[in-house]
């Protein structure tokens, strides 16, 4: 009797716990529906508000629509709609009325205002704000270029904040082109023990809007003063665009000091870059024993430097303990074409699983050779 009284509560407590779910789902369902059509209005109420600006004859930002502006934009909602309007504007209306109303804005100093407000904000809506001004940073500049009062709120942004507010301050800061903000925010995150993954900074750092091999200049120069992780997403920009530090990177390769991470970025570097001063280099690194990250990283690197003395570093590599950095050197001798010879004595290989990757390396090439011969045909 007991059991099956358990029995049945387990049944009804499940049967609660479904239905529960159920509810809680349908009313989730019902919230983001509504919230996007709350959005839809909200953009169409601003895209029509804007055109009607302009309908008119004088068309200007009067001290009320100033002060509307201001008390409606504090509330991230109606910032996410205004900027879906801005997008629609630029994108599907006119670029001239885009431009005139940013310059409008620009006149009446209503972000200058609205960067103060939302100073007070919590870091959620400081993020928005710092990506709203990512999108159109033409509302954070003035005559005199831009504006440093604007600068140096959203830099105070960054102190207690999380992972999105900071990404999208420096994405701001990059999109308007302000060097030493971006500066200034990086030995921010230097000092304190704030972490951002090297390659979201580095993807940051690309949108700059400005000159960019100045911007890499400034960074490297003062790269010393900021920690590892700072530092391999400025060799991670950099490599995104520049072969320009091919000189000034070499000590640091060299360097048994310097971090397995920067270093493995900078064997990257080289291959993406070809150097010849870094060859030998990376074939030193093709023997490391101790961490085998170097030797599958210069495997695939040296692919970029095509010679005798390369081909027989990746010949003796093909005998390494580790498989990837065996697979990484078949790869390399078939991208340079010099398996004719290189794989004449395969059969000192210490196992099989070498013959078959150069078995199927050679085939992938051999049939991407026909095709290619069939093009051209």
């Amino acid at each position: 009797m007991i059991n099956d009284l358990r029995i049945h509560l387990s049944i009804i407590m499940y049967m609660f716990g479904c239905f529960s779910i159920m509810i809680y789902n349908v009313f989730v369902i019902y919230r983001k529906k509504r919230r996007s059509k709350t959005m839809k209005k909200n953009t169409t109420r601003w895209i029509n508000g804007i055109c009607q600006l302009f309908d008119a004859n004088d068309a200007t930002i009067s001290p009320k629509n100033r002060r509307h502006l201001i008390r409606t934009l504090t509330h991230v909602e109606e910032l996410i709609a205004f900027s879906h309007a801005l997008c629609f504007v630029n994108l599907e209306y006119s670029k001239d009325i885009y431009k005139k109303y940013m310059s409008m804005l620009v006149e009446r100093k209503v972000f200058l205002s609205l960067t103060h407000v939302y100073k007070k904000k919590k870091n959620e809506e400081q993020a928005y704000f710092a990506h709203f001004i990512s999108q159109h940073p033409s509302v954070a500049k003035n005559k005199e270029g831009i504006c440093k009062n604007t600068i140096d709120t959203m830099v105070s942004f960054t102190v207690n904040s999380d992972i999105y507010c900071r990404v999208n301050v420096l994405k701001a800061l990059c999109r308007l082109g302000d060097m030493q903000g971006i500066v200034s925010v990086l030995q921010f995150y230097s000092d304190k023990p704030t972490f951002i993954h090297h390659k979201l900074l580095a993807e940051d750092l690309y949108g700059f809007a400005g000159d960019k091999e100045g911007l890499a200049l400034e960074l490297w120069d003062k790269h010393k003063l900021w920690n590892d992780n700072i530092t391999l997403g400025i060799i991670t920009f950099i490599a995104m665009f520049s072969g320009g530090f091919r000189t000034a990177f070499l000590p640091i390769l060299q360097s048994q000091s310097v971090s397995a991470d920067i270093r493995l970025a900078l064997i990257r570097y080289y291959k993406e870059y070809n150097f010849e001063q870094a060859q030998p280099i990376l074939q030193e690194y093709l023997n490391q024993t101790e961490n085998y990250d170097f030797a599958i990283e210069a495997a695939s690197s040296l692919s970029a430097y095509p010679g005798l003395s390369t081909t027989y570093a990746l010949n003796t590599a093909l005998e390494s303990e580790n498989w990837y950095v065996q697979y990484n050197a078949v790869s390399s001798l078939v991208e340079l074409g010099a398996y004719p010879d290189s794989f004449s004595n395969n059969g000192q290989c210490r196992d099989s699983n070498v013959l078959q990757m150069i078995d199927y390396k050679l085939s992938h090439a051999n049939e991407k050779y026909v095709n290619a011969s069939e093009n051209i045909i």
